[in-house]
C-alpha cells in the first residue's frame, strides 16, 4: 500500500511522478539492492507493538528509561573515532577548518569573503572581482 501511494503520487499531488525513482529503485530491474523491503513486514509488526505499548504509560516509561540506561556507552564521538581507527584505518587530524567567513586558501578570493546582507547593492559578479 505504501509503495502504491508513492507510485500514485499521493505524497506529491502537484507532481505525481516525483517519487517514481524511489519505487523503481525498490521494484525495478535491479531489484532492492539494499534489501530495504526485506524486513518491512517485521518493521510494521514492531510499529504495531509500539503503538500498543504507548497506550500503557507506566510500561512505556519503564521501557524508555531502560532504553536510555542501556545506551549509556553510545557516543557519536566515540563511534566515529572507532570507525576511523577500525574500519577506515585513519588517524585524527587536528587541523581546524577555516571559519566560513575566512574564505579558502588557494581560491580566487583568498582571505575574507564578503557577506551579502539584505539591501546590499553589490552584485555577485562585483563581489567575485574583489
Amino acid at each position: 500500500q505504501a509503495l502504491d501511494q508513492i507510485q500514485d503520487g499521493f505524497f506529491s499531488p502537484e507532481n505525481p511522478e516525483l517519487f517514481h525513482d524511489v519505487v523503481n529503485s525498490l521494484l525495478g530491474n535491479h531489484g532492492d539492492h539494499y534489501m530495504l523491503l526485506a524486513d518491512y513486514d517485521s518493521y510494521i509488526e514492531s510499529q504495531d507493538k509500539v503503538t500498543e505499548l504507548f497506550k500503557d504509560p507506566i510500561t512505556w516509561t519503564k521501557k524508555c528509561i531502560l532504553n536510555i540506561a542501556a545506551s549509556g556507552k553510545f557516543s557519536s564521538d566515540r563511534t566515529i573515532a572507532e570507525y576511523a581507527r577500525d574500519i577506515w584505518g585513519v588517524t585524527p587530524n587536528l587541523k581546524a577548518l577555516p571559519h566560513p567567513h575566512e574564505g579558502r586558501p588557494g581560491t580566487k578570493n583568498e582571505g575574507e569573503v564578503p557577506i551579502i546582507t539584505h539591501g546590499s547593492s553589490a552584485s555577485l559578479q562585483e563581489l567575485g572581482k574583489k
